[in-house]
Order: structure tokens, then C-alpha cells, then sequence
């Protein structure tokens, strides 16, 4: 594929006319359209700029094919690139030693933001979510709950109400229709206490939990899930962007890289893998 056309998949993949890419890169848009019809290519200068708006690696914008990917694919590269997930020795809270960390709380920019907002809406789409209101608290949530909403509005035309601090009105929305947006988890301990807050502003519990990242990880207590568990306590459906699972495929597949570290995460999903 040439590097017009690849600027082109990728323009159209993330919904922007030729216009608004010459905007973010400081060109004309006469520039776009001659690199997109191959009348001419871009300075080398601008490379490393075009990469960072579409959130890939030089490599990537060169030899791979973007259009292979689905979504879980390009989220879990979409991580790798942007910091948000890594491989070496961590120690988690519960005390296990990990092989990779999911730093969920790495976006700083506005695109990054911006583009965790588009697969999550796509995971909810994808799930056929019903809901008319997204919930949740932290400070790391806030942006992305807003950034959620906004795709789902301007690319699915969705309209949703959202709440950042847990101010919902008892009696205002059925349990249906709340939906909980939070990053990852693995014991399930702060999202049992967001549930919690929840219920006590609502007087329920949402239906929908949507998390970027499913560590698919038992507690030291119990042959179960931490997502199983919830689930059955509080009667939510917890669905997530991609799971240790799809990570592991991902690296299988050459979507990303993980060096030695391959073998240490099928050890780790075996050792710590709930029901």
C-alpha cells in the first residue's frame, strides 16, 4: 500500500475530512489531496507528525496494515503506543507480580482522550448497550465518560445524558438504563465501590459496566473471576474493550510486541485465571 494510501485509510478510519488532517499538520489541504492521489508524497518532516495524529508507530504508517485490524486490535496498539500498557516485572496491589501493567491513567491529550472515547463507545455499541445515562467518578473517568458520549453522538447518533459525580436522582432512570464507565480492574474492589455510591445516590445499581480491560484475574479467596463475581452479586453485566485473552492473541498475531515477556503472560493467565 503507498503511503497516500495509507494516509487515506487511516483519515476515513478516524472520521476526518482532508480539510481537518491539513489543519492538525500545519499544510493545506491541497497538500492532503495530492499525497491521497499520489501526485505527490509528504516531506519527511511531516511523517513523524501524521504517525501522532493517528496514534501509530513509523513503522506502522510504512509496512502494516491497518485495515486488518479490528477494533480490539488497533485498542490494544492504541495502548502499547500511547504508554497505557506495558511489559516488565510489576507489583499489583493485591501483591502478585505481573508481567505487564495497564496504566490507564497515562492519556494527558485531548487525541488521546478523544480516541479512548471512540472504543469505548464502540464496545458499546458492539454489546448493543441500551442505556440512557453513563456513570462515574473518578478523575481519570470524568474525560472519558464525556469523550464516550460525544462519539456515540456524533458517529452512532446516540444522544445520552451523563453523570460525573453520582448525582442521580432517585426515580429519574430505571436500572436499565445506567451504565458504569470505568478503566481496568482486577480484585473488583473499586468497582464494588462505585457500585456502591451508585445505589446509594440512585437507589439501584446500573445494569452495564464497561471497562477497558478484563485481567480475567481470581481473587485469593475464591476459584472465581473478579468479573464473575460481580456479576452475580450485583447483577451487572460487565463487558470490556479486550481481555488478557485478546492481549495475548494480539502478540501471537504480531499486532504488537512483547519480547520475552509472551511466555510470562501465558504463565501468568494460567497461574491467576478465574473461572
Amino acid at each position: 500500500m503507498l503511503i497516500g494510501d495509507k494516509i487515506k485509510l487511516l483519515r476515513k478510519n478516524k472520521n476526518v475530512t482532508q480539510l481537518q488532517l491539513a489543519e492538525a499538520l500545519a499544510v493545506s489541504a491541497q497538500s492532503v489531496s495530492k499525497w491521497e492521489n499520489h501526485i505527490s508524497a509528504p516531506d519527511i518532516s511531516v511523517l513523524p507528525a501524521i504517525a501522532r495524529y493517528f496514534g501509530i508507530t513509523m513503522d506502522e504508517l510504512f509496512g502494516y496494515r491497518l485495515d486488518a485490524l479490528n477494533y480490539k486490535e488497533r485498542f490494544i496498539q492504541f495502548m502499547v503506543n500511547n504508554g497505557m500498557l506495558r511489559f516488565g516485572e510489576f507489583e499489583l496491589k493485591s501483591g502478585r507480580m505481573s508481567p505487564y501493567l495497564i496504566h490507564s491513567g497515562y492519556y494527558r491529550t485531548g487525541s488521546q482522550i478523544s480516541k479512548l472515547g471512540e472504543f469505548y463507545a464502540e464496545c458499546i455499541r458492539e454489546h448493543s448497550i441500551e442505556m440512557n445515562r453513563l456513570v462515574g467518578h473518578t478523575p481519570r473517568v470524568i474525560p472519558l465518560i464525556i469523550a464516550t458520549s460525544m462519539t456515540l453522538f456524533g458517529k452512532y447518533g446516540f444522544d445520552t445524558d451523563y453523570s460525573i459525580d453520582y448525582s442521580i436522582k432517585s426515580g429519574n432512570i430505571s436500572v436499565n438504563e445506567m451504565t458504569l464507565i470505568t478503566d481496568t480492574f482486577t480484585s473488583g474492589a473499586t468497582i464494588r465501590d462505585m457500585l456502591e455510591k451508585v445505589k446509594l445516590a440512585s437507589g439501584k445499581y446500573p445494569s452495564h459496566i464497561v471497562v477497558c480491560v478484563d485481567r480475567m484475574e481470581r481473587s485469593e479467596h475464591s476459584p472465581f473471576s473478579a468479573k464473575q463475581e460481580i456479576e452475580n452479586c450485583y447483577g451487572v453485566k460487565i463487558h470490556s474493550i479486550v481481555t488478557l485473552d485478546d492481549i495475548i492473541n494480539a502478540i501471537e498475531r504480531g499486532v504488537i510486541s512483547a519480547g520475552e515477556y509472551l511466555d510470562k503472560l501465558k504463565e501468568y493467565k494460567e497461574n491467576y485465571k478465574g473461572l
